[in-house]
């Protein structure tokens, strides 16, 4: 009896995520069992050519976005509703490759990816800085400028901006004159870095 129902459970289907249009979600996965699903630079490089292409394909904005060693953030903002089909694939198509290159089998990822949904102008400042400030509470750098692997550089305007990020979204916020709205931006992002023991 236990083992019948045991089975009908995992027959389940899981339970569509609700989705909007003109919506913007936090988006984060981790390793399965908290493994590392960033072990090198192409593995990052890699990872970042498949957000770019899931990007174009979904006509999303990326407006932040940090990679860590066992897990990824991602500030998405979704014109259609269409995350989970974006997401399905960039997240397949990493871990195929991910794989193949280890030559592994099974999950990469732990379950599926966790998408919280931006509510405010505030919530979304909040949920950028917090996403760049995350290798500096791991203490992988003493500043966000220092980690290569997300979009504060680009944003600040220390490096090319790469063609997938909307970082006008994000410096919007700061005011219309990109120079002094990208020193306003750095301003919020390092008042935080300097509270982080």
């Amino acid at each position: 009896m236990r083992r019948d129902f045991q089975r009908t459970v995992s027959n389940v289907p899981r339970a569509l995520r609700s989705q909007f249009a003109n919506a913007v979600y936090h988006v984060t996965a981790r390793g399965n069992r908290g493994d590392d699903i960033f072990t090198s630079e192409t593995e990052r490089k890699r990872f970042l050519e498949l957000l770019a292409s899931s990007t174009l394909e979904c006509g999303w904005n990326c407006v932040a976005y940090c990679l860590m060693s066992n897990h990824f953030h991602l500030i998405i903002a979704t014109p259609e509703p269409n995350l989970s089909k974006g997401m399905h694939a960039l997240n397949g198509v990493y871990a195929r490759w991910f794989n193949w290159r280890h030559g592994l089998e099974g999950h990469l990822f732990q379950r599926r990816y966790y998408a919280g949904l931006v509510e405010s102008d505030h919530h979304m400042l909040e949920s950028c800085r917090y996403v760049l400030l995350n290798p500096v509470r791991a203490h992988l750098a003493s500043s966000p400028a220092g980690w290569r692997w997300s979009s504060y550089r680009a944003t600040a305007g220390l490096e090319p901006q790469p063609q997938f990020l909307a970082a006008s979204q994000i410096l919007s916020y700061f005011g219309d004159d990109a120079a002094k709205a990208r020193q306003a931006f750095r301003s919020f992002v390092h008042d935080a870095a300097r509270l982080i023991a």
